[in-house]
């Protein structure tokens, strides 16, 4: 009997030894992230065309003038704060669209898949919505809308591609990625390519790199890009507009 016990308890330990490691480990990962870099924060402030709106779980760009009924969420790419998405944020504002950057907790969009429900539920004054995510965010972006397509009109794919296949959705879509993508590469996409929406529109930035589409400084795996990050972003921001000015 006393080696029964003896067993169980050393089970016990081993599982709770177990759990430790798997928390710390968790902890350490999610703790080790990519921070918004000053430029990103500068953005935050409101200015003459847009209002910021900062809290627990979203940034918000609202335009002061010319204000479009099209809204735009936005899913930070993985282990990269929200705020590194505030530059790009702010000049879809500046061209009219409320932009929400969605605040995923731990960072991972994988946690918070769904939250782009509270953003829509939020703002009825918008009528229509595109979703778009940088990495790992436009996989879960594509992944909400597929679920939402009665809510969704349009995804928008930066250095990313779907993991489930949506080439039978209804929405349109817009793939963007820069040529020196070392993270989201050319054959990446070219694997993934029967898993886009049919009515996609594919846009390669020569020069461009991953992280560039954000504000939080260099990225481990990536390729150096030959074009500056602001002419990076000011190409994405007007294929954007483009997009969303077509659906």
């Amino acid at each position: 009997m006393r080696y029964v016990n003896s067993k169980k308890k050393l089970i016990l330990v081993a599982i709770l030894a177990l759990i430790f490691i798997v928390a710390a480990a968790f902890t350490y990962y999610v703790s080790d992230y990519y921070h918004a870099d000053n430029r990103a924060l500068a953005a935050l402030k409101s200015t003459d065309t847009y209002i910021v709106s900062d809290t627990a779980d979203f940034i918000t760009f609202t335009p002061t003038t010319n204000k479009s009924t099209t809204g735009i969420i936005i899913y930070p790419g993985a282990k990269v704060q929200a705020e590194a998405y505030s530059v790009l944020a702010s000049k879809l504002a500046q061209n009219g669209y409320t932009t929400i950057i969605v605040k995923m907790p731990f960072n991972l969009a994988f946690f918070g898949t769904d939250k782009a429900d509270e953003v829509i539920a939020q703002h009825t004054e918008i009528n229509k919505w595109v979703i778009g995510g940088h990495s790992l965010g436009g996989v879960f972006a594509s992944e909400y809308a597929l679920k939402n397509q009665d809510k969704i009109s349009g995804v928008i794919y930066l250095a990313a591609y779907p993991s489930t296949n949506a080439s039978n959705a209804t929405f349109k879509a817009l793939s963007i990625r820069g040529s020196l993508d070392g993270l989201t590469t050319v054959e990446d996409i070219s694997k993934n390519l029967d898993k886009f929406p049919a009515n996609t529109t594919f846009i390669t930035l020569h020069g461009g790199n991953h992280y560039n589409f954000g504000d939080y400084g260099v990225q481990a795996g990536d390729n150096n890009s030959t074009i500056t990050r602001e002419k990076q972003q000011n190409l994405t921001v007007d294929y954007i507009v483009r997009f969303v000015k077509g659906i």
